[in-house]
């Protein structure tokens, strides 16, 4: 396969250049990787749906770069754009894997060359500088957000346009094997009390209830959020991250962050040594042999578990933080979200696709081969696995909380948040010192704000 060059401009000229009106995207029928992961083959498959024609005949080509590191969800884009391609006859679409660390200075480089692809992925709100700039189509009134949860709509929503096509519900919370719970006579709890008298009933026989990839630090305070982001919106404390990072409050004042850190050192006194070592990969591996019956964690890992354990059984449960079961909400959120170049010059055909990926057809296929909740509130769940199935019944409920709600650190104050709950996590039950740690966090932060 051909490998495809970009320009790299200079930042005085990328600058320049982003201020001007880019041109449309590249053409042809290939499928590219850009940077550290591996490409992908577009299948054929019979299937029906909305279909759309070249203008002249000509073969129209659709350029959709992405950084999906998953494989189920590859996986699952794969189905869907072959499921599309053969509903259309003379579309084709060209995917191209970027790496996760550098999409936005990829995309910069692309734009800036003049090679703007017609589809990007990623959030918009952490985007805006091409929303500002112009570079992405307002999708507020196109068909493919009409069945969208509108939380999520919410989350790609800037100055009142919407830049973002959300293709899931993602949700943060606790996940559990169900055979483990069954063999040992428990059911998912749904209070702070009785979510550690489980975990206590799993430590009693010898197995530690709670998966720690301690060595990855995004894991260690997607366990944190799991359940924070609940708390927070329900003692309005929604801004605490931000007003920390801006200065106007420390942590170390703030009582409901005390008891949160509290129940967070609480996880870690389930830990073993070897959980130091655990990082994402490791713990998606561990969980999915039924070594331990809990994951805290986001719902992206659920795909590669039950690629694992395909027999598995498994469940989820907001991660509780209260003794009222109805303050315990689900976290839910915008995770894969596709936005389109406001200069594409394949306007229809780049819509039809995304009206396609919006369908019941592609929302059951993102569902059985992805494992993620579908963005479409109106699609059924009946056949998908139990733990989505559950995540429906807190939508339909409006047992849920938007992480929109609880805006993170960003940058490097985000960095030095979790670098200090990574260290205080592998320090031994006797050394973590809750009111030590947020000093030091607020120490942290002030010294990156000077």
């Amino acid at each position: 396969m051909k490998k495809r060059y970009f320009k790299r401009a200079s930042a005085l000229l990328l600058a320049g250049l982003l201020a001007a009106t880019a041109t449309g995207c590249s053409s042809g029928s290939k499928t590219e990787t850009v940077g550290e992961t591996t490409s992908q083959e577009t299948k054929e498959a019979d299937n029906k749906g909305e279909t759309t024609k070249a203008a002249s005949g000509d073969e129209v080509t659709i350029r959709l770069v992405h950084y999906m590191g998953e494989q189920s969800k590859r996986d699952a884009l794969d189905a869907m754009i072959a499921a599309f391609e053969a509903a259309n006859p003379g579309v084709k679409v060209d995917v191209e894997v970027v790496a996760s660390s550098s999409y936005i200075a990829t995309y910069k480089n692309y734009i800036a060359a003049g090679e703007a692809p017609d589809i990007m992925f990623g959030k918009p709100q952490t985007m805006k500088e091409f929303v500002d700039g112009g570079y992405f189509m307002d999708l507020k009134d196109e068909d493919c957000m009409k069945n969208v949860l509108p939380m999520l709509a919410d989350e790609c929503t800037i100055d009142g346009g919407v830049y973002g096509f959300p293709i899931d519900a993602q949700v943060k919370a606790t996940f559990y094997n169900k055979k483990m719970f069954k063999e040992a006579g428990l059911e998912a709890p749904k209070t702070k009390d009785e979510f550690f008298k489980v975990a206590d009933a799993f430590n009693d026989k010898g197995i530690k209830p709670f998966v720690h990839p301690y060595n990855f630090i995004h894991g260690v305070f997607h366990e944190l959020d799991s359940f924070f982001t609940s708390m927070a919106a329900s003692t309005g404390n929604e801004s605490v991250w931000r007003d920390s990072q801006e200065g106007k409050k420390e942590l170390s004042d703030n009582a409901t962050v005390k008891e949160a850190m509290e129940m967070f050192s609480k996880f870690a006194s389930y830990k073993d040594a070897g959980d130091a070592a655990v990082d994402q990969t490791q713990g998606i591996q561990n969980f999915a042999a039924g070594q331990r019956p809990m994951y805290m964690n986001g719902g992206w890992l659920m795909g590669d578990v039950i690629a694992a354990s395909p027999d598995g059984e498994f469940g989820m449960f907001p991660t509780p933080w209260s003794n009222n079961a109805q303050d315990n909400k689900l976290w839910v959120g915008i995770d894969d979200v596709f936005v389109v170049s406001s200069q594409t010059k394949q306007k229809e055909a780049v819509m039809a696709l995304l009206n396609y990926f919006a369908n019941e057809e592609s929302s059951k296929t993102w569902m059985s081969t992805a494992k993620l909740m579908t963005s479409n509130v109106t699609v059924s769940t009946d056949d998908a696995d139990d733990f989505i199935k559950e995540i429906k019944s807190y939508i339909d409920n409006d047992m849920i909380v938007s992480k929109s709600l609880v805006p993170d650190y960003t940058s490097e104050y985000s960095t030095a948040f979790r670098t200090k709950l990574q260290e205080f996590v592998t320090l031994d039950d006797s050394q973590r010192d809750v009111a030590k740690l947020l000093q030091d966090i607020d120490y942290e932060i002030a010294s990156i704000r000077q």
